[in-house]
């Protein structure tokens, strides 16, 4: 279930197989009951061992083997490190204990073991292998690569090392690389999801989209079947009863499929996997935070709200409950719940980042002083890991901000973004071509000749623009009208954009593969989105999504909906691109950490928008944030007017709306106009030289 993690294989063993006995009969006979899954009279044996001999490291030992199957970790742990404390030169108690760690999510930890195994057995290719997936939960890609290359030379038919080799080598960018090991990893076992699916996804990566597809169904069917064959009795069991415990690798194997699903933005098919998993593990926190998380994206607070609450019931000492449950009612606008929620994780845990960083978000710090020197010390601790330093340098940036003290604040802004940066494979060069390609294919005359396939219903608003650029100001406003929707951020363009190759049966990958899009085809994909939209619409007529990015998907969204609207925020381009520097998107915009990749993607931006106002059949309404702050009541007018519809004075009382909002402008469009934002650069000139020079902008004075 890590998020980190990423180990798609299972944790290592230390070389024992199931237990190693030692000369001792009874110690054969333990070892005997524990590979019968006997478990409890294996335990119960030796104790009775201990008993008369206390210090039998191997007792010890197996007895943390067992707790370490019943899933008791915590007790595993101790146990196998009080083996290690009478015998220490056992290299297989060194590489379980660093097993243990692996899975209570303890990289560093885990390496420190497995490196002491390498230097009792230097050769071991499974104390290679563990090290490698510790050091890739540390996102030490570089080391992890290594280390499990030499395991993989080691012992080539390991198919676990494969896969996650190909995990590493997919974060250096080495995807031809990649595709052989995750290809090697599924002949060695073609049982195995998670190979499948990292090989699907890495296919797709390459623009192999149907190939990538059989691969991901593929893992959802295998791991489909290894459900269904855990709560399915034996022929011997009463009915609808069965005595085996779920494998816990078929209950990690449907987490980690529903991750991947998660990190693809395929919400209702990560959360399969994770019920289905519940059913064989009711108990798992992780798998109910996992829900929960999913939910969150989705806009669905309430059940999100509802996983975490089930979550922190059965975990109540975890911290990240508690603020997740905070982040629900911060989206909702319910800000003195919310505060309240972040300040719970803190009592629980006070170096929690992601709480720090929610309420600088939230709220002004009354004595900013002591908040800095609270945060900059649990930084100088070194407890965090790369994304909680990121959090809490954004937060003290904010404080810095806040106060005026621009150098810091940007000193701290600077320090997150490079955090995040490290953590990001971002190129450039492919939204170049990718723009390249768009403009090429969504010409005058493509639609010309495809004027007549989409559906002619005006239902569909879309509004786009870079990040930060008001997409939520104006999304907010018109949601305040009666008749009009606002759905948020929809995948459902994106999810599209990915699977027509498929769909048309074409080898060629988006956007190529549209000049075969017919009107049938574009009416059914047209239709089912119109479905999905009004069955939310709660009976307005027109529906918006603003998912900013959709810019890239305006040529289809033409297609299907040539009588769509399209709403484009404008924003000075200085001011855009240093709120998005300034705002920590994690993983998704990694185009955001760097000033100078900044200026080049909003150029790119810049560009396939002054194409396709040109090309595209739709109305398009440029809306300049200046402008709609300076007079809001005239820009309100013309928005709603836009869309065809009367006009109605609650899109002026836009931040009194009681509606959910997943973006990070939540608190921002529950507030009054503002105009505090317009020329926000200009505080910060001095350290924007790559960002002008990106932009193609000349200096200008501060």
């Amino acid at each position: 279930m890590s998020r980190t993690n990423r180990n798609y294989g299972p944790a290592p063993s230390g070389g024992l197989g199931p237990v190693s006995a030692g000369p001792s009969p009874l110690l054969a006979q333990a070892a005997a009951l524990y590979q019968g899954e006997r478990l409890d009279e294996a335990e119960a044996l030796l104790h009775g061992i201990l008993s008369l001999a206390p210090r039998d490291h191997t007792a010890v030992y197996m007895l943390g083997i067992i707790a370490q199957r019943k899933g008791d970790n915590p007790r595993a742990i101790d146990l196998i490190r009080q083996a290690i404390a009478i015998n220490g030169r056992v290299a297989a108690y060194h590489g379980d204990l660093g097993n243990a760690y692996l899975e209570t999510r303890r990289p560093e930890d885990a390496a420190r073991c497995f490196r002491r195994t390498l230097a009792l057995e230097p050769k071991s290719a499974l104390a290679h292998f563990g090290l490698g997936l510790a050091l890739l939960g540390q996102k030490a890609y570089p080391a992890a690569a290594n280390e499990l290359e030499t395991a993989a030379r080691a012992r080539p038919d390991h198919a676990d090392t494969h896969l996650n080799l190909a995990i590493a080598l997919t974060e250096l960018g080495r995807l031809d690389e990649a595709v052989t090991h995750c290809q090697r990893a599924a002949t060695l076992k073609p049982g195995h999801p998670a190979a499948h699916l990292r090989l699907g996804i890495l296919l797709r990566a390459k623009g192999e989209p149907e190939a990538a597809h059989r691969h991901i169904a593929r893992a959802i069917e295998l791991a489909d079947a290894q459900y269904q064959l855990a709560i399915t009795p034996r022929p011997l069991e009463r009915p609808g009863h069965t005595t085996r415990a779920p494998s816990p690798q078929i209950v990690e194997s449907l987490g980690q499929l529903g991750g991947v699903l998660y990190d693809l933005g395929q919400f209702d098919e990560a959360i399969g996997c994770y019920e289905r998993a519940l059913a064989l593990a009711p108990t798992s926190p992780a798998l109910h935070h996992a829900i929960g998380r999913a939910r969150f994206l989705q806009g669905r607070f309430e059940e999100s709200r509802a996983a975490f609450t089930r979550a922190l019931e059965l975990e109540s000492d975890n911290a990240e409950n508690y603020v997740k449950i905070g982040r629900t009612y911060e989206s909702e606008g319910r800000f003195e719940e919310a505060i309240a929620w972040q300040e719970k994780a803190l009592a629980h845990q006070p170096d929690h980042a992601e709480a720090h960083y929610s309420l600088a978000m939230m709220r002004s710090s009354a004595n900013r002083e002591a908040r800095v020197r609270q945060l900059e010390q649990i930084l100088a601790q070194g407890s965090p890991d790369s994304d909680g330093r990121a959090w809490l340098n954004f937060a003290i940036a904010k404080l810095y901000d806040e106060a005026g003290d621009y150098d810091e604040a940007f000193r701290c802004y600077r320090a997150g973004n490079d955090l995040r940066k490290a953590g990001h494979r971002y190129q450039p060069e492919e939204e170049v071509s990718f723009v390249d390609r768009l403009t090429a294919i969504f010409s005058r005359e493509l639609f010309g000749e495809k004027e007549k396939i989409g559906s002619r219903s005006e239902r569909p608003v879309f509004i786009v623009g870079m990040p930060r650029s008001g997409t939520t100001l104006v999304e907010q406003i018109l949601a305040s009208h009666p008749q009009v929707h606002g759905h948020g951020e929809l995948e459902q363009m994106a999810e599209l954009v990915r699977g027509l190759p498929e769909r048309l049966g074409r080898r060629q990958p988006y956007p190529e593969c549209v000049a075969a899009l017919d009107e049938i085809t574009a009416r059914l994909l047209a239709e089912a989105h119109l479905t999905q939209l009004e069955h939310d619409a709660c009976g307005a007529v027109r529906s918006i999504d603003k998912m900013p990015h959709n810019f890239w998907h305006l040529g289809l969204i033409a297609l299907l909906f040539p009588r769509a609207r399209l709403l484009h925020c404008l924003r000075d381009p200085l001011d855009t691109c240093l709120s998005c520097y300034f705002q920590d998107f994690g993983p998704r915009h990694p185009f955001s950490c760097d000033l100078q990749q900044l200026g080049r993607y909003y150029r790119d931006y810049q560009r396939l928008m002054a194409q396709l106002a040109h090309t595209l059949p739709n109305p398009i309404l440029d809306v300049p944030y200046e402008a709609l702050v300076g007079d809001q009541e005239v820009w309100s007018r013309r928005l709603v007017d836009f869309l065809g519809l009367p006009w109605d004075e609650r899109c002026l009382a836009f931040h009194e709306t009681n509606r959910p909002v997943l973006t990070s402008s939540a608190w921002q469009v529950r507030q009054p106009i503002y105009t505090s934002s317009i020329g926000r650069w200009r505080h910060y000139a001095e350290h924007l030289g790559p960002l002008f020079s990106s932009l193609g902008l000349p200096s200008p004075t501060r």
